[in-house]
């Protein structure tokens, strides 16, 4: 019985999913002193970690960690294109990654590429079908763009997510000014 059990138990953690890697120690140290630079308003300084993090990273998990790491920073210094370009290199070397493609689908939308926003937003999406961010700015874009139908149909999708009660109003309404001619 003893011997069943743990051949069982062995079993289990065979087909158990392998825990994602993450990015290297030595990234997420610089990462890390980046952030500390930064709270303490040594812009300059946060700068040259992010920009060592990037030049540590060696494999997928560490660069879209670190790009994606330095264009959330950027963005709050107002520096859009750079911020925009950092993300593009984020998605290439991690697509699984569906916040960088979020992020990535504002600032594209934010820089007039409108088509390309879609694109980024709906990847998100589809990575994160139970996230209602990527759905809310595809259905802001749509409605923005005159796409009621599109619109439509993504707060129609956030119905059946759980979601607060305040949201699921805002939602309700959404879907009622939409409705109207």
């Amino acid at each position: 019985m003893k011997r069943a059990a743990s051949a069982l138990a062995l079993a289990a953690c065979a087909h158990a999913a392998p825990a994602a890697p993450g990015p290297a120690a030595t990234v997420r140290a610089e990462v890390d002193r980046a952030d500390a630079a930064e709270q303490a308003r040594r812009h300059d300084l946060a700068r040259d970690h992010y920009q060592r993090a990037i030049a540590l990273a060696r494999d997928a998990d560490s660069m879209g960690f670190a790009r994606h790491e330095y264009a959330e920073t950027l963005v709050t210094w107002g520096e859009l294109p750079e911020a925009r370009a950092q993300l593009e290199i984020a998605v290439a070397a991690q697509p699984g990654d569906a916040s960088a493609w979020h992020d990535l689908g504002v600032l594209r939308h934010h820089e007039g590429d409108d088509p390309g926003a879609i694109a980024a937003l709906a990847r998100a999406e589809q990575l994160a079908p139970r996230d209602v961010r990527p759905r809310t700015a595809l259905a802001a874009l749509y409605w923005r763009r005159g796409d009621k139908a599109s619109a439509a149909r993504e707060y129609r999708g956030m119905l059946a997510l759980e979601l607060p009660d305040r949201v699921r109003a805002k939602v309700e309404w959404a879907l009622a000014e939409l409705a109207k001619p």
